[in-house]
């Protein structure tokens, strides 16, 4: 698109919002759609606009339910509601909520390893240019760091950049309900672990258990377990900080104009590029974290 084409566009957008705003009474109020006595209503309705309890819904939903007293239920589900609360006790909208936006990815991931793989040509289209090139680039980030024996990591990955990439950019998505789910702690640890367990059983094939075993007996045993440990938490934490954090200040800077013009920027930035980044950052240190351990 040419540079006058997007100043076009975000002029639009920008009168759009404005409009948007001057109906809301400036964030006073809300749009009602849906039945009332029996009527269909589509109607602003009076409605105050506090940021500690956008917050507390945004990121705490469960307690926000708490607090304002709200019906206890799932798509209006209270059967829903309480199946998910023997899975997760004390959090369990929230927990449907990360579980249904994981499915989400894992179906946009799958649809798109499919379309790829079926819709392969000799003069590739745009999408199969930016798979391959993306492919490509981290084929030669395994090769280098771990050399052309072991290029079958490639596919390992390219997964988990791709899966992290996705679950970084999709909460830029304006469809009500839609988050970033390693802004979750749960996702972040959760492949923070999986790398830990790829990383020490690739040292246990390529050394062997004795050999794996030997470069823990010495008399830093201890800190050495505990700085195997600390890099599960650190790449986790570093991967859940940043998206968590810029998901709150697109949040409040967003309050802070009403909504209009500046958070096109924001979710630019912390949406794509530090999601992007962020995958990037997280996918690097699992490969470096492989290449440390059978090295060793």
């Amino acid at each position: 698109m040419k540079k006058g084409g997007v100043l076009r566009l975000l002029i639009i957008f920008a009168v759009i919002e404005i409009i948007l705003l001057a109906l809301s009474g400036f964030l006073n109020k809300q749009l009602q759609i849906g039945f009332d006595d029996g009527k269909f209503v589509f109607r602003n309705t009076p409605h105050e606009f506090v940021l500690s309890d956008r917050i507390t819904e945004d990121f705490q939903r469960d307690k926000f339910i708490e607090e304002k007293g709200e019906e206890k239920a799932i798509y209006g589900s209270e059967e829903l509601y309480n199946a998910m609360t023997t899975i997760a006790k004390g959090t369990p909208v929230s927990t449907f909520q990360l579980l249904r936006m994981l499915l989400i990815v894992d179906l946009v991931l799958l649809f798109f390893a499919f379309f790829t793989s079926k819709r392969l040509f000799e003069r590739p289209s745009k999408i199969q240019v930016l798979f391959e090139s993306i492919y490509g680039m981290l084929d030669g980030f395994v090769v280098e760091t771990l050399g052309p024996k072991l290029a079958g990591f490639t596919p390992y990955i390219v997964t988990i950049f791709i899966f992290l990439w996705i679950c970084n950019v999709i909460g830029m998505i304006p469809i009500p309900g839609f988050m970033e789910p390693t802004r979750t702690l749960n996702v972040t640890m959760g492949m923070g672990i999986l790398v830990g367990v790829v990383v020490h059983a690739t040292a246990i094939k390529h050394k062997g258990v004795g050999g794996y075993l030997k470069g823990y007996l010495t008399p830093m045993v201890v800190l050495d377990v505990i700085g195997e440990l600390a890099k599960v938490v650190s790449i986790s934490f570093r991967l859940f900080g940043n998206i968590l954090g810029g998901a709150i200040i697109i949040l409040v800077v967003s309050s802070l104009v009403k909504f209009v013009v500046l958070p096109v920027g924001l979710n630019l930035f912390f949406g794509l590029f530090v999601g992007t980044v962020q995958a990037f950052v997280f996918t690097m240190l699992a490969l470096s974290y492989i290449s440390v351990a059978i090295s060793e």
